[in-house]
């Protein structure tokens, strides 16, 4: 009998390495840069690098420039520019930013102000815009 291999994820977010967490008490101050996901739950004044995931949760502020792997926007960002292979703007988000990514989508109900630049030989024409279909933002993402 051979071992089960585990599937792999359909979503860009799962990530089986702890992630790297401002919790909803906490004010970080810096740059934060590192390999690991980043899990936003409080106010972050300054600009994350990673080469993981980046999940911005309902109720979390965001003042600095993203790039990571994939970005999810659940709370509150205004920065320079948000980079990533895929970009999920939640229904609940207000963002302020000029966007670049290969895939880029937007809930009805967010706020959006900026630009949406997608690159890549694969990439659409445009963002997409969807409904959520989830109960509150700790749900499943798109794509």
């Amino acid at each position: 009998m051979e071992p089960e291999t585990p599937s792999p994820s359909r979503r860009f977010t799962d990530n089986p390495s702890p992630a790297t967490s401002i919790g909803p008490g906490t004010t970080f101050r810096g740059d934060l840069t590192g390999g690991d996901a980043v899990e936003i739950r409080g106010v972050l004044e300054g600009d994350c690098r990673t080469s993981a995931p980046c999940v911005v949760r309902e109720g979390a502020r965001v003042h600095g420039s993203i790039e990571a792997t994939g970005i999810v926007v659940a709370g509150e960002i205004e920065a320079q520019t948000l980079t990533a292979d895929k970009v999920e703007i939640r229904a609940s988000a207000r963002v302020k930013a000029s966007v670049t990514a290969r895939v880029v989508t937007i809930a009805d109900g967010a706020f959006y102000e900026g630009s949406v630049q997608m690159q890549g030989p694969d990439a659409p024409d445009g963002p997409v815009f969807f409904k959520e279909r989830r109960n509150g933002s700790e749900g499943p993402s798109a794509g």
